[in-house]
């Protein structure tokens, strides 16, 4: 018999009953996990190691005005399932806020694959776009025609994920490795800090503090260690990665695959691991692999708080001439925080390059009307895979 106080229009009321039992069970476990009492006590310990260390500073309540740019990118999801292949529309831009005015830009292109693992595609695509916005901007800074203080990227600084694997000379990732070399020396020679405002946060970086894998991600575990209006510096990558390696490959990675056992083989292999993950590093830092990547060790990893109460906010910044020092761009970022957790400049490009899932139809239809003469190969590669999805993607009203 359902409770007095249940609506027809309470989800609870439409669910079966062994699918709303297994519901209520699993929230329960995760409640139960949230409220361990272990997990308020690491976060303790981290807090007064921070403290001891001076790595926990106050944010200034006051900062100087920045002519900054912030670039981001946008496709809609889900992508249009044709059977020929996977289409999908690009967009990317940047605005600029500069004394007072915007600056926009945005333009974008149609994708169109027969891959299996399209989001990868497109996701790596949409990182290259941004990066060369980012220094067709910084280009235009040296020749005069922009006044940029600094760029702000929605995400991490670099493309390839340090420190696992080295892009293969001539591969796929060979033009994504040079066009981070090219922005870090275009921000070197034009003296602009680029700052990376990671929003998708699972690393785990703040075991370092503590030498010992943490069970919780970076963002997390700021966001209860830090107070409003507080921020702190964990350090430059040179520093800071080294010591995640081997933490990962040490604790995490043998907690995980582990699970308490004598497990001599696993121990062997994450040792390879440790080692080829050392060396890696130690490759792109001195610039023996890729020369313009060695000055990616100067990003600096920080988390801010910000005073308008929402969760903390991981930075990459890599500041060359500190011309602006870090504590003058914290206060700008934190400054600038709306009620998304974000800087306003990100909310404003977001909106800005923000597709509506329609446009696909819309292309597809383009495409369909543009090729006069259809032949059958053509026409089945442009039928929808899943019919029963369409509505997904209903075409743009004229």
């Amino acid at each position: 018999m359902l409770p007095s106080d249940y609506e027809p229009g309470d989800i609870e009321f439409w669910l079966e009953p062994p699918l709303l039992l297994s519901i209520q069970s699993d929230v329960k476990k995760i409640i139960d996990a949230g409220a361990d009492s272990q997990v308020m006590s690491l976060i303790s310990d981290l807090r007064r190691s921070l403290e001891t260390s001076g790595l926990i500073k106050v944010i200034p309540s006051s900062s100087r005005p920045l002519n900054a740019y912030a670039i981001d990118s946008s496709y809609p999801t889900p992508p249009l399932e044709l059977v020929g292949g996977v289409l999908s529309v690009l967009s990317y831009g940047y605005v600029g806020y500069l004394n007072g005015t915007y600056d926009r830009y945005m333009t974008g292109e149609v994708i169109f694959e027969d891959v299996s693992e399209f989001e990868k595609v497109i996701t790596r695509r949409a990182q290259i776009r941004e990066r060369e916005l980012a220094i067709r901007l910084l280009r235009n800074k040296r020749r005069g025609r922009k006044n940029v203080d600094v760029i702000i990227l929605d995400g991490e600084i670099p493309i390839h994920p340090l420190p696992y694997n080295l892009p293969v000379e001539g591969g796929t990732l060979s033009y994504a490795t040079k066009l981070i070399g090219d922005l870090m020396s275009l921000a070197n020679t034009t003296s602009t800090p680029i700052i990376g405002v990671v929003k998708r946060v699972r690393s785990r970086l703040l075991s370092i503090i503590l030498g010992r894998c943490l069970p919780m991600n970076d963002k997390l575990i700021a966001s209860l260690i830090l107070n409003n209006g507080e921020y702190m510096i964990l350090g430059k990558y040179s520093d800071i990665l080294p010591q995640w390696v081997k933490i990962n490959y040490s604790d995490c990675e043998l907690r995980k695959r582990c699970k308490g056992n004598d497990c001599k083989d696993i121990k062997e292999l994450m040792n390879n691991r440790l080692n080829e993950g050392l060396t890696n590093l130690e490759r792109v830092f001195n610039g023996s692999a890729h020369p313009g990547l060695s000055m990616l060790k100067d990003i600096d990893v920080i988390f801010y708080k910000p005073r308008n109460g929402a969760p903390a906010v991981k930075l990459e910044i890599y500041n060359p001439s500190n011309t602006i020092n870090i504590e003058q761009l914290v206060s700008y970022l934190e400054s600038q925080t709306t009620d998304t957790g974000y800087p306003f400049l990100l909310d404003r490009v977001d909106e800005y390059v923000r597709l509506d899932s329609k446009i696909l139809d819309y292309v597809r239809n383009l495409i369909i009307r543009g090729s006069k003469d259809l032949n059958s190969a053509l026409l089945t590669m442009l039928q929808l895979t899943n019919p029963q999805k369409a509505y997904l993607v209903k075409r743009l009203e004229a």
